[in-house]
């Protein structure tokens, strides 16, 4: 049998559901917001549309870690697995693939060069 309400009862129900419908109101709204933000970065990195929201969110809370980048390239980047790092893992050296071939860089990419790249265009290095 099922418990008879009374008039303060079926009040808190009512505060509960309104509060639950704000709630999930709000939570929508960030929603939206969280997706719009990702199609922003997608748009300015069209590389970015071959990885999952989690996967772009790595990316994005963790740019100025590389060894955390490192994980993505091979779905951003057909041919390159990883990069290699100088010994001070301040410069990128070279592309890795994932049968071992190794392509030196002509030209090192510099710590400014990475955080040039994160604040404008490619925020994963």
């Amino acid at each position: 049998m099922f418990p008879i309400l009374s008039s303060s009862s079926t009040a808190n129900v009512s505060s509960i559901k309104s509060i639950l419908s704000n709630t999930l109101e709000r939570l929508e709204r960030c929603q939206r917001s969280l997706n719009d933000f990702l199609e922003e970065k997608r748009s300015s990195f069209p590389r970015f549309y071959f990885i999952g929201d989690d996967d772009l969110l790595q990316i994005l809370g963790q740019a100025t870690r590389p060894a955390v980048i490192q994980a993505h390239l091979k779905k951003l980047f057909a041919g390159i697995h990883s990069v290699g790092f100088d010994q001070e893992d301040k410069h990128i050296i070279a592309m890795n693939s994932i049968d071992g071939e190794v392509v030196p860089l002509q030209k090192k990419v510099t710590q400014e060069e990475r955080n040039f790249v994160v604040r404008t265009r490619c925020p994963f290095l």
